[in-house]
């Protein structure tokens, strides 16, 4: 019996040690493989740049046109980050960049609305995507917001 026992916990200790190690793997692998700290990043939303120590400057905007459920939205400016080679909660700042800048917000406020730069906005930019010289905008950005049985509604940002 008791050589029974011993057997049952050196298969339990082995089953445990291989279930943490396989989900350590995954993890580690999946980091390297992607490799994410290669690309630049945005904040979700002001108190996470202000914590990384990128927040330049908070944007008005207007909603117009939308009659759904009431969302936070928060538009800022930020200086272009990375990643950290280990870990996401580094901050990388972007050297070598002619666009240090960008313009970020919540791109999803909640479960049901998404929000997005229609394409002929992307002209008002400095550089494809969001990335500016300088931490201003030209001009009024045109936002689209998006979601399930939502017709319309935009958002002026300057």
């Amino acid at each position: 019996m008791k050589q029974i026992l011993k057997y049952i916990l050196i298969i339990l200790c082995l089953l445990v040690t291989i279930y943490y190690g396989i989900g350590y793997l995954s993890s580690y692998m999946g980091w390297y493989a992607q490799e994410p700290w290669k690309y630049r990043k945005h904040s979700l939303n002001i108190s996470e740049s202000v914590s990384r120590g990128v927040f330049v400057k908070k944007l008005n905007y207007q909603i117009d046109s939308f009659y759904g459920v009431p969302f936070k939205f928060e538009p800022f400016i930020e200086k272009g980050f990375k990643w950290g080679h280990t870990t996401s909660d580094e901050t990388v700042p972007l050297n070598g960049s002619q666009f240090l800048y960008q313009l970020s917000y919540n791109y999803r406020p909640n479960q049901i609305i998404g929000i997005r730069i229609r394409e002929d906005q992307l002209k008002k930019f400095d550089s494809a995507g969001r990335y500016l010289l300088k931490p201003q905008l030209k001009d009024t950005i045109i936002l689209e917001i998006l979601g399930e049985n939502i017709k319309s509604g935009i958002i002026k940002v300057w």
